[in-house]
């Protein structure tokens, strides 16, 4: 008799769990394994048909999303496409405390994004994307990672234009794009964002974001998330930028015998951008995640090249 996928999942963790040093926390948690990624580049690229009115674009956008001030752009084109691409090497494939194994992997994607005014304040915004994962040593880490997301944006005159946002989103991860998913969930994001510039070559972003599982699948690995993201972005040049990036986020699994992490992630990327269209970025980032089980504690450093290039329509 076939044992269904959901099942499967929880018996593979349980077993893991058994197993000592054999157990990974990427296998244990998918979703959590494209955390020290998570600050790579794309963003600024996928912007969509709105203009940043209080600092210049940059690549280091992407470590805290859409956080700008929205205007109108003379031609408007609601749909932003892109296409990225990044090879890192990590010396911690496993997520693991303890003996750390190093690993190089490939990250591919494929996102479109789309936005629109509402009227006053307020701009409609949607995000749908696919990204495959495949390293290059211990192929069971490979794994495709499907979201989509849309909700509302609101300008906030009362912060000195901070962005105010509230959107749906929908995560499904497979070992493969036709297979069932190792895990699914449905998530409710609630971020305030804003940036300060300090003149026209600096400038700092901050924002708060918390993300609450409405409904995960397996259970076990239902969570909270609740997170502070920094960044400074400094202007090199008209095609050079430099990018540190700092956050920290705490996450409740509600499921999972009381378990709380807090995660830490501190990076720095050097960005080119040779067109509107096209970035290239050349990062490394150190992660460190504590948890109330001291089975979870690690430490990760993990470096690499990323491309994006993007189309607005």
């Amino acid at each position: 008799m076939n044992t269904p996928q959901p099942l499967k999942f929880i018996l593979l963790v349980l077993s893991l769990a058994l197993a000592g040093a054999a157990t990974a926390q990427t296998v244990l948690d998918p979703s959590r394994a494209a955390d020290a990624t998570r600050q790579s580049i794309g963003a600024a690229l996928a912007s969509p048909s709105t203009d940043v009115s209080t600092a210049p674009e940059s690549p280091g956008d992407d470590d805290l999303g859409d956080q700008v001030i929205l205007s109108n752009s003379e031609k408007t084109t609601a749909f932003t496409a892109w296409l990225d691409s990044s090879l890192y090497w990590t010396d911690n494939a496993f997520n693991i405390g303890g003996v750390k194994t190093e690993d190089w992997f490939y990250v591919g994607g494929v996102n479109i994004s789309w936005q629109k005014p509402l009227g006053g304040r307020f701009y409609a915004d949607a995000y749908l994307g696919q990204h495959w994962y495949r390293y290059e040593t211990d192929t069971r880490l490979n794994y495709d990672m499907g979201e989509v997301r849309f909700g509302v944006l609101a300008v906030m005159p009362e912060l000195r234009n901070a962005v105010l946002s509230l959107h749906y989103g929908y995560q499904r991860i497979t070992d493969g794009i036709d297979n069932e998913e190792l895990y699914e969930a449905h998530l409710i994001r609630l971020g305030l964002q804003k940036t300060f510039l300090i003149d026209h070559r600096n400038s700092v972003a901050v924002a708060i974001a918390s993300t609450f599982a409405a409904g995960t699948s397996p259970q076990l690995l239902q969570r909270h998330e609740h997170a502070l993201q920094l960044a400074y972005n400094l202007k090199l040049a008209s095609k050079w930028h430099l990018s540190t990036s700092y956050r920290l986020a705490y996450f409740d699994y509600i499921n999972f015998q009381g378990r709380e992490d807090w995660y830490q992630n501190l990076g720095v990327s050097l960005n080119y951008l040779p067109t509107d269209n096209f970035e290239i970025s050349l990062g490394y980032y150190f992660a460190v995640n504590s948890s109330n089980n001291s089975y979870f504690d690690y430490q990760t450093q993990l470096g690499g090249l990323s491309i994006a290039g993007k189309i607005r329509f």
